[in-house]
């Protein structure tokens, strides 16, 4: 995150023991802060220490990162983004478009709630993959949806039954937890895909050549957009080059963040946002080029 971002890393550690590597020195906008684990006699899964740790932080306006992701040129872009569209009016985080169309046919209690018989007329947007945004104005919906996990309160039945009750301890994961918060509240925002499915997924950005304007054309090879769905996104989802997840090979990684910082000095990089084969510098620029666009970027 230092090689390409200038704004603080907040890092939240639920262990026992923090590298000694981890030094101001060689990290000096890391800010380390150590937290309990959820108990392990809780039943909760470890991952809704993301959304305690989206409340520790008491941030104005944060990008959720998981440890094996890093970031690219242009991430700082999110953060003005993120202010535009989480706000008064908007309170609760934005999630980007998963790389899957998640359904009913998967599993989780809860969709009985929002897709009766398999029409799903409640569910209010694209399943939304867990590496959400946000600002200050979401943390009381932060707070909401993991006490009510916590407490195990219970959703009532809406819309003269159709929307059958929800023990919200039945929402077993954070991923599942935002989504359906975001469905019950009539969330309708949804970034592009800005956490890329793997570090390969920047091979379209590094390789190829020639296209540093806006509009230009990818001729790297995965130039194809994120798959596309029937009902939120039928012409694909934009990809954003501003993060990659599942950077689980060190060796890996260190290649792809070398060639960036590489390519980034030299001003030979593409432009961070693909649609439809073609590069694009801003979401503004996108935008103008295609105005039906379904995601925000």
């Amino acid at each position: 995150v230092h090689a390409f971002s200038d704004a603080p890393v907040v890092v939240f550690h639920f262990g026992v023991l923090t590298p000694e590597s981890w030094t101001k020195e060689k990290f000096p906008r890391l800010i380390l802060l150590h937290a309990k684990p959820m108990p392990a006699n809780a039943g909760r899964s470890f991952n809704f220490n993301k959304m305690r740790a989206m409340l520790l932080t008491k941030a104005q306006v944060g990008i959720q990162l998981d440890s094996d992701q890093f970031v690219a040129p242009g991430v700082d872009a999110m953060f003005k983004t993120t202010e535009r569209e989480v706000t008064k009016e908007y309170p609760m985080p934005i999630l980007p478009a998963h790389f899957l169309d998640r359904t009913p046919r998967d599993t989780g209690k809860y969709w009985a709630r929002y897709c009766p018989k398999d029409n799903c007329k409640w569910q209010s947007q694209r399943w939304g993959h867990a590496h959400p945004t946000w600002t200050f104005w979401a943390l009381p919906w932060l707070s909401r949806w993991l006490r009510g996990n916590l407490r195990d309160e219970t959703l009532p039945a809406r819309e003269g039954g159709s929307m059958s009750a929800l023990r919200i301890v039945d929402v077993p994961e954070d991923e599942d937890l935002l989504n359906i918060g975001t469905w019950e509240d009539g969330g309708t925002k949804q970034w592009c895909k800005l956490d890329l499915p793997g570090p390969g997924d920047f091979s379209a950005l590094l390789r190829s050549t020639g296209a540093v304007a806006d509009g230009s054309r990818c001729n790297g090879g995965a130039c194809g957009d994120i798959t596309s769905d029937r009902r939120w996104h039928p012409q694909g989802v934009a990809k954003v080059f501003y993060t990659a997840h599942h950077a689980v090979d060190p060796d890996q990684t260190k290649k792809y963040l070398k060639i960036l910082q590489e390519k980034g000095a030299d001003h030979s990089m593409a432009p961070p946002i693909l649609y439809h084969g073609r590069f694009y510098k801003t979401g503004e620029e996108l935008k103008k080029a295609v105005p039906d666009l379904t995601c925000l970027i």
